[in-house]
C-alpha cells in the first residue's frame, strides 16, 4: 500500500506560478511563453504531462490513492527536458522497434512536437529541483545502458497489464510499482543526491508524488538544499510554472459509441 504523503506544513510553494491559458494556446507556445525554453539546456526541468485518453485518464485515477482527497491526480507522464525540442521519458505508448525498450532500459527522447496539442495533454508544468542539467544529463545516460540500477521494462509490464485491463492487474502504485517515467525521474535525480519525494522509494513514485513535494514541501528543502554530500548537483527549493486546463480526469475521444 503506497501511504499518502502528508506535507509537514500547510503552506504552499509560493515559487510555482500558475500561468493559465486559452485552450487554443500549444504546449509548446506556453513553455516559450513562461520563458521555459530560454534556459532549458542549462537548467532543464522536470516536465509533467497530464493526458485526456484513456490510458493517460487510468493513470490519472490511479494516483488518487496518494492524494488527501482521493481525486484523480492532474498528471499522467513525467520527463526531464533536454533542449527547446526534447526530453527523456519512458511513454507507455511504445512506437518503432520494441527492442528498443531492453537496448535502452525503456528510457526514449521524446519530441515536445508530439505533445504540443493542448485538447490531448491539457495539463502541463515544469518544475526545477536543481539549476545544474549537466549530471541530470549524465545519470540519464547511465540508467539507459545500466539495468542494474532500475529495472524499469518491468515497472513498464506492470503498467501496461493496468491499462490494458488484463488479467487480474489491479493498480500498481498499491505493489509498490510506481509509473515508469516518474521511477526515472526519481532515480536521475536521486543519483545526484536530490531528494524529489522524501520518504518514498524512488521504485513506486508517480508524478503526483513529485507534484505535492514542489507543492508542500518548500520547508524541507529551504532547510536541505545545499546541504549533505556526494551530491552531484545543488539542490534548490522547487520553482516552476504549470497550467491545469483539466482539473477535472475525463477521457477526450473523437467518437464515442453509445
Amino acid at each position: 500500500m503506497i501511504p499518502i504523503r502528508h506535507a509537514p506544513d500547510a503552506t504552499k510553494n509560493d515559487l510555482l506560478t500558475h500561468n493559465p491559458t486559452d485552450r487554443g494556446v500549444s504546449n509548446c507556445e506556453w513553455l516559450k511563453h513562461t520563458g521555459t525554453l530560454d534556459r532549458v539546456q542549462e537548467r532543464g526541468g522536470i516536465l509533467l504531462l497530464g493526458g485526456t485518453s484513456m490510458a493517460h485518464f487510468r493513470i490519472r485515477v490511479a494516483q488518487s490513492h496518494i492524494r488527501s482527497d482521493l481525486l484523480p491526480s492532474f498528471w499522467s507522464l513525467a520527463g526531464v527536458l533536454l533542449d527547446d525540442q526534447k526530453f527523456a521519458s519512458v511513454p507507455l505508448d511504445i512506437c518503432g522497434d520494441i527492442s528498443a525498450v531492453a537496448q535502452n532500459n525503456g528510457v526514449s527522447e521524446c519530441s515536445l512536437a508530439d505533445y504540443d496539442n493542448p485538447e490531448r495533454f491539457p495539463n502541463i508544468a515544469v518544475l526545477h529541483f536543481t539549476s545544474d542539467s549537466q549530471p541530470i544529463n549524465t545519470n540519464i545516460e547511465q540508467i539507459k545502458r545500466q539495468h542494474s540500477i532500475i529495472d524499469i521494462p518491468s515497472l513498464i509490464l506492470h503498467w501496461l497489464s493496468y491499462v490494458w485491463a488484463t488479467g487480474q492487474s489491479g493498480n500498481p502504485l498499491l505493489g509498490g510499482h510506481g509509473l515508469p517515467s516518474a521511477a526515472f525521474i526519481e532515480t536521475v535525480y536521486g543519483i545526484a543526491g536530490i531528494e524529489l519525494t522524501p520518504g518514498l522509494s524512488s521504485v513506486a513514485s508517480c508524478p503526483e508524488a513529485i507534484w505535492l513535494t514542489a507543492k508542500w514541501w518548500k520547508k524541507f528543502y529551504e532547510e536541505t538544499a545545499g546541504t549533505g554530500v556526494s551530491r552531484q548537483a545543488k539542490a534548490i527549493v522547487p520553482a516552476g510554472n504549470f497550467a491545469i486546463r483539466q482539473p477535472a480526469a475525463f477521457v477526450v475521444q473523437d467518437e464515442i459509441v453509445f
